[in-house]
């Protein structure tokens, strides 16, 4: 009988948590769901001659409740009025199932092993994000985590025991850890090829509803994936602009078009998109031309996903599911990189439609008193409006704040206390 593995990871963390420990229970919840990986795509084994008999038994009670049934076929088609529509079904699971790798010194086959990996990839995410960003955990690190590894681990195991599912196979039945793994990538990328089905309307409302709760995860982790790389980009800018230079002007007022990142995100795509016509082409029982895997590889990446053509390996299925989830995100990176690209273009061509001259003389009558000179604060001021596009209502009130505070001072002069600062303008503690 099929294994039903469970996931025992439980937390009773509160409050801030520190790396080392935040770490050490993420690595005890992956290894406790390590051992329900390597069961989870368990198939139930029955000859024919039992099979038969079973479905003969199951055709007889199908024909004393009015359903419609062949005797001997593989499955039944079941209506509203049969006793084993909604839920789940009575009947025996297909037994259509496609050969997968095995290898002697393995202890599951190889497709199964990639399987393993996708997952463990998934479940470790907020952590390699977090060691990424070069942020101390915490709690909501820690709930992240907790909440991604239980989703996955229900999901397998509604996805591997209990819901049946259609596809390129007889009847329906509940899938491998390979299709599972398949499957899951299809719904973090959205691209649903359609191929894989749930076969009762209940099922396909705990799918649903599993679908909505991986988005929301994923879709955190892409946010913050943006973030981390945005701020790295912003440093690596920070560390090559170090040295200062007082001969050049404040401003640059000619904007700049930088090729290079957009130029980047299409060699990534393209090299993503690439892995998969070569593959698809290729790889034996895939049977595609090279114009239909052209054809799947855009199609998938751009999260059409028509499903005219999908994974027909087991094999396939595996590469499929790091393919999809790599591919997408590349294709998220060339839409940034162009959205980027055509930003600067618009700013370049828009710089010469603009009275820059006028904007400037603006900033100098607003800073200068006498219309002649500026002091060292006048000019400071003058600088922060050219360089950070401070106007003057924000500078009003960052010197109406000075005046109050030196006011709860009782200074004569131009200067206010730390301490003022430190109880008016510091962070709580």
């Amino acid at each position: 009988s099929r294994c039903r593995p469970q996931i025992p990871f439980k937390t009773h963390a509160a409050g801030y948590c520190s790396p080392c420990a935040t770490a050490t229970m993420k690595f005890t919840g992956l290894i406790l769901l390590l051992p329900c990986l390597l069961t989870a795509n368990a198939r139930p084994h029955m000859d024919k001659t039992a099979f038969l008999r079973q479905q003969e038994f199951v055709n007889l009670r199908a024909w004393r409740n009015g359903a419609t049934a062949t005797i001997g076929s593989n499955q039944t088609e079941p209506n509203k009025d049969d006793f084993w529509y909604g839920w789940t079904t009575s009947a025996p699971d297909s037994t259509d199932y496609n050969e997968e790798t095995t290898v002697s010194w393995m202890p599951c086959t190889v497709e199964g092993f990639f399987a393993r990996i996708f997952c463990l990839l998934i479940a470790s995410s907020p952590l390699i994000l977090a060691a990424l960003a070069e942020e101390q955990l915490t709690r909501a690190h820690l709930l992240e985590s907790v909440a991604l590894i239980t989703w996955l681990g229900g999901i397998l195991y509604l996805f591997c025991n209990v819901l049946k599912f259609r596809g390129p196979w007889d009847g329906f039945r509940p899938l491998t850890l390979v299709e599972a793994v398949y499957l899951i990538s299809q719904i973090l990328t959205t691209v649903g090829y359609g191929d894989i089905t749930p076969a009762f309307p209940r099922g396909q409302v705990w799918v649903g509803l599993n679908v909505i709760v991986a988005l929301l995860l994923y879709g955190s982790m892409v946010m913050e994936v943006v973030g981390i790389v945005q701020e790295r980009f912003a440093k690596a800018m920070a560390q090559v602009n170090t040295d200062v230079d007082s001969t050049q002007p404040l401003k640059n007022w000619l904007p700049k078009v930088d090729n290079s990142s957009f130029v980047k995100t299409i060699a990534f795509f393209a090299f993503m998109a690439s892995i998969g016509v070569v593959f698809w082409a290729n790889f034996p029982g895939e049977n595609k031309t090279w114009f239909q895997a052209v054809y799947m590889s855009i199609i998938t990446l751009s999260t059409v996903g028509f499903g005219a053509f999908s994974a027909t390996t087991e094999a396939g299925k595996v590469f499929g599911a790091f393919w999809m989830l790599f591919g997408v995100a590349a294709l998220g990176a060339l839409i940034g990189g162009f959205v980027e690209w055509m930003s600067a273009q618009k700013n370049l061509q828009s710089f010469y439609l603009f009275d820059h001259e006028q904007e400037f003389k603006s900033m100098l009558d607003a800073c200068s008193k006498d219309g002649k000179t500026l002091s060292k604060l006048e000019f400071l001021q003058f600088a922060v409006k050219l360089t950070k596009g401070t106007d003057d209502k924000e500078l009003a009130k960052i010197m109406e704040r000075f005046a109050y505070l030196r006011k709860q001072d009782k200074s004569s002069t131009d200067w206010v206390r730390r301490t003022t600062l430190v109880d008016s303008e510091g962070p709580p503690l």
